[in-house]
């Protein structure tokens, strides 16, 4: 028999419980907060979470399609390739009620959707694609110099920053290379490295992305998490564009996370109080997210969600304390730390 989901009235709020196989009653329980809260322990969570759970303790039976959403949101991680998509896909799904298409949003995501049987070799493969095409159409628009709509645009066009020759002649050959139907990681590697070691001869000691070049093995040419085909680009066009200039690679990449952070969870709070999308007062060095594109952001996230009622209210709380907490147990500050109204739904829900 194959795996399902325990019924709630035998899993704590903010758990998940999967009997793989019920002849013999094996089965495994799942924290949906461990990429919020590094801790199994839910008297460790913070009052924001147990708010959290109190709502949906209060919601009576889920629906599988709730649920499933539910699930897939605990796999959320702001490092992954689909990032700040996958805040999109998960809006989406809320606003319809319905868990449609499975994309895989995360690494850290604890594996459940994965043991249920939602992700296979041919669906992973599909996402790839996809991504790495994103890539490619956003490296031709900067060679045109057309101005970045997409997040993926706007990432590839602030880490390569302003056109040179040489950064020309290394997209060309990146866009020559870079066959998304058939991709090769360690052509990737290769490209990431050849660029990267010029910048930095010890590039592989650096955090994200470039720490994937440790994390896979040196003969492996199949992967075992999509992350780092993107990673290796990131680390790519990060090198090429940071060369002979005064910016720092990794200022680069957590000030792309960052800002998309701060932009999404405006976003989203504005619609859990109600309130028409607006932007907070943005820094005068923001980068890759402009006020103008943060109020698109705010307007589709709007549209998206629709009207309120109570489970997409909690679903939506959800996904706000995740955007918000994300994987913060590094301990470092961040630009949404100095903008406390981006979140100021979960304080009055106190």
């Amino acid at each position: 028999m194959g795996a399902k989901l325990l019924a709630y009235e035998y899993v704590p709020l903010g758990f998940e419980m999967l009997i793989a196989n019920t002849d013999v009653e094996m089965g495994k329980i799942w924290n949906l907060w461990h990429n919020v809260k590094l801790t199994d322990d839910p008297e460790a969570w913070d009052i924001e979470i147990k708010s959290i759970n109190k709502m949906q303790g209060k919601l009576g039976e889920l629906s599988m399609d709730q649920r499933l959403i539910r699930a897939q949101m605990a796999e959320f991680c702001r490092l992954h390739p689909l990032f700040p998509q996958s805040i999109d896909i998960l809006s989406r799904e809320i606003s319809e009620d319905r868990f449609r298409k499975p994309a895989k949003i995360g690494c850290e995501g604890r594996g459940l959707l994965d043991s249920l049987g939602y992700y296979d070799h041919g669906s992973l493969n599909e996402q790839r694609k996809e991504t790495l095409t994103q890539y490619v159409k956003s490296l031709k628009k900067w060679l045109g110099q057309g101005q970045p709509e997409t997040p993926t645009e706007s990432k590839v066009s602030g880490f390569l920053g302003q056109s040179t020759l040489g950064k020309t002649a290394f997209v060309e050959k990146v866009v020559q290379l870079v066959d998304p139907d058939e991709a090769s990681v360690d052509l990737l590697r290769r490209l990431a490295t050849d660029v990267c070691i010029r910048v930095h001869s010890d590039f592989n000691t650096l955090d994200r992305p470039f720490n994937c070049f440790k994390c896979l093995p040196k003969e492996d040419s199949i992967p075992k998490c999509q992350c780092c085909y993107s990673m290796f680009l990131d680390a790519c066009l990060l090198c090429a564009g940071t060369s002979g200039e005064k910016r720092s690679m990794l200022d680069e990449f957590r000030r792309f996370i960052e800002e998309n952070m701060l932009a999404y969870s405006v976003a989203i709070n504005s619609w859990l109080n109600e309130a028409p999308p607006k932007h907070v007062t943005w820094p005068e060095n923001m980068r890759y997210v402009s006020e103008g594109s943060a109020l698109k952001i705010g307007e589709t996230i709007h549209s998206s969600l629709g009207k309120t009622n109570e489970v997409k209210k909690w679903l939506t709380a959800c996904l706000l304390k995740t955007i918000k907490d994300n994987q913060r147990w590094h301990k470092r500050t961040e630009l949404i730390d100095n903008f406390p109204e981006a979140a100021s739904w979960l304080s009055k829900m106190l």
